[in-house]
């Protein structure tokens, strides 16, 4: 069984057989639609939030069957997978022999990592290049917006080369000489620099003698850690904290959920906001669900009264969180707008 197949099994027991099996595809793809999100904090599974973009459907679908093949999922009426005793017996013993990778946290970096990385790896590359007075060399993107960033961040650093790529070297050297989760080898060895071509993501994979898809999770983890570090340490980390502070976003929403959030903050109703924004009225509640699990400021008393919000929650207590229409047979007269703005508020 591939990392990637046991974290799937992982998500699918979370999911308790309530959501689809794309539900999953599309949590770790990291799709940034309303559902997904809610999803994700209402099963408890948004660490794994956009941990495999590049994942394609026909790869996942591969493993899925694969599996089926195995006995470990089975596929019931109105297409709902189960996992099989087999496969709760082998997901619980595959985790406790491969450590779960407990520092990852893609609903709240989302994308973040992988621009910090793509500007980490092209920085390396300038700095140890200028330092050895090479100009001979291919640089490892094409992105001239990636490009005119390490350009402009270079100009912008009151220090010279040299100390500038030793500042970067001795921050990176503290951050994994504090006992990190995962071996430092992960990230440098993907480093390119002078006379120094870094490895891909199958070669790293092949010379720690790991499965591809575990060494991706635990390099994502890594990484992840080292963001939470610098993020964390700010002042121990001036120049890392420098590559990453621009895209630091306090609450990550979709688009489409910021522009209702603009609207909301002008006092716009649900039903204008929908005739401003040419859009259903339950997309406009779907956007508010989202504000309400990212933003802890954001206050839902305009939408539901106190005491509606304690019933549900009381309810939801005795009865479980995901079963909706549970909670609403107990209710006379709350939507399930109410019922999810509720849980999602007190997630």
């Amino acid at each position: 069984m591939t990392f990637l197949e046991a974290l799937i099994l992982w998500i699918l027991k979370k999911l308790k057989s309530e959501r689809s099996v794309y539900a999953v595809f599309h949590l770790i793809k990291g799709k940034k639609s309303s559902q997904t999100i809610q999803d994700a904090y209402l099963y408890q599974i948004k660490a794994l939030f956009y941990t495999f973009p590049y994942l394609k459907r026909s790869d996942f679908d591969e493993c899925i069957q694969s599996l089926i093949n195995k006995g470990l999922l089975e596929v019931k009426e109105n297409n709902q997978y189960f996992l099989t005793n087999k496969g709760v017996e082998q997901i619980n013993a595959f985790f406790s022999n491969y450590s779960f990778p407990s520092f990852l946290n893609g609903m709240k970096y989302q994308e973040q990592p992988f621009i910090i990385w793509n500007r980490l790896c092209i920085l390396i590359q300038v700095l140890s290049n200028l330092v050895h007075d090479s100009r001979l060399y291919y640089p490892i993107t094409r992105d001239t917006k990636l490009l005119r960033w390490v350009r402009q961040f270079i100009l912008s650093q009151k220090m010279t080369k040299h100390q500038l790529g030793e500042a970067i070297y001795n921050e990176l050297y503290t951050i994994f000489s504090k006992n990190p989760p995962e071996s430092p080898e992960m990230f440098v060895y993907r480093l390119t620099g002078y006379n120094q071509i870094g490895k891909t993501v199958e070669q790293t994979a092949d010379k720690l003698s790991m499965e591809t898809t575990e060494y991706w999770f635990r390099f994502l983890h890594l990484l992840h850690y080292v963001v939470e570090q610098v993020l964390g340490n700010r002042h121990s980390y001036p120049i890392l904290f420098s590559i990453m502070q621009d895209i630091d976003e306090p609450f990550p929403m979709t688009k489409s959920t910021v522009e209702t959030y603009k609207l909301l903050l002008k006092n716009y109703t649900i039903s204008e906001i929908s005739k401003i924004r040419n859009l259903k009225e339950s997309t406009i509640q779907d956007h508010i669900i989202e504000i309400a699990l990212n933003n802890p400021e954001f206050s839902i008393r305009t939408f539901i009264y106190s005491d509606t919000e304690e019933k549900i929650m009381r309810i939801a207590k005795r009865m479980g969180k995901q079963k909706l229409k549970l909670i609403k047979e107990q209710l006379e007269g709350v939507s399930y707008f109410h019922i999810r703005l509720a849980l999602a508020k007190n997630r």
